[in-house]
Parts: structure tokens; sequence; C-alpha cells
């Protein structure tokens, strides 16, 4: 299993090629957090428990039928579209089609809505996937990495705040 240290250096790692997507369409947006997830039950138990030793906090809540951590780093991962202090682990899809990796960084607009944000990024030939989900829909584009910018219309704490306090 992985260690914090390697973990952490692979989220860097991400967010090099989220920089260099920012830079290539400087999207008026703010970093939220990023995702990782899980290939198995053992791992995301794995993970979440390491992260009980390196993070603030951990909320976790069940969505889309399985458990979501999320966590606040101790220090924030440094992005050109500011510091990411959160992470969202994802356990395994109840029908185990997810493999063990970073899925995305989610992004939100500083000041305009999220369909000024697309139409904006969509004007630079950026592409999106606009993904219909039971518990929310979002705007997915995939980077040459592999690495999803997800846009959303706030930040997820927010989501958690509505819906769970």
């Amino acid at each position: 299993m992985m260690s914090y240290d390697s973990f952490r250096l692979d989220a860097e790692k991400a967010v090099t090629f989220f920089d260099a997507w920012v830079a290539s369409t400087t999207p008026q947006a703010t970093a939220d957090h990023i995702c990782y997830k899980c290939g198995s039950r053992e791992e995301f138990e794995y993970l979440r428990t390491l992260f009980e030793t390196y993070s603030s906090y951990i909320h976790q809540s069940p969505i889309a039928g399985r458990p979501i951590a999320y966590i606040k780093f101790l220090q924030p991962l440094k992005t050109s579209l500011g510091d990411i202090w959160f992470l969202e682990l994802s356990d395994q899809k109840p029908n185990n089609s997810q493999v063990s990796g970073f899925d995305h960084i989610e992004i939100y607009p500083k000041q305009d809505s999220i369909e000024t944000l697309v139409s904006d990024l969509e004007s630079k030939g950026v592409q999106f996937k606009n993904v219909v989900r039971p518990h929310h829909t979002t705007f997915d584009t995939i980077l040459e990495s592999g690495l999803k910018v997800r846009l959303e219309p706030e930040a997820l704490i927010e989501k958690i705040i509505k819906e769970e306090l």
C-alpha cells in the first residue's frame, strides 16, 4: 500500500497536468478539491485510516451507494487556481467498475454562473461532457493525462452543509 508521501507526490503530479490546462484556458474559477478513487474497499479503508493521522478532519457520507470521505489536508496542494485543501476519497462503486487513481480536480466559478464559465471555456476550445447523476450534474473535460477537470456551481463543502448539516 502507498505511503502518505507517495500519495502526496502523485497528487502533486496530477496538479502539474491541471496547472498546464489552466495556463492554456485561464478559467475564472477557484480550485476546490482533488478526488482519488479507490479500486477496492480495502484500499479505501487503508487510505482513510492513513489520513486520520495526516488531516485536520474527515467527514464521511454515503453517496451513490458507497462511502465518500471528505478530508482536509494539513498542508494544501498548491495550484494556479488557488490552494486545494480537500481530498474527496471515494470507495469502490457497488458495480466494482472503479480503478485506483486520481480522478478529477473540481473547480467552481469565482463570480459568474456555472453556465457562463462553461461557455467561456467552450469558446476557447474546451469540450465538456455534461454528466447527469442522481446526486448532481457536472461538466467534465478530460486532460491528456486522463485526469478530469470537473466544473461545479459551488464548493463541495457548501453541498455538504446544505444536504447534511
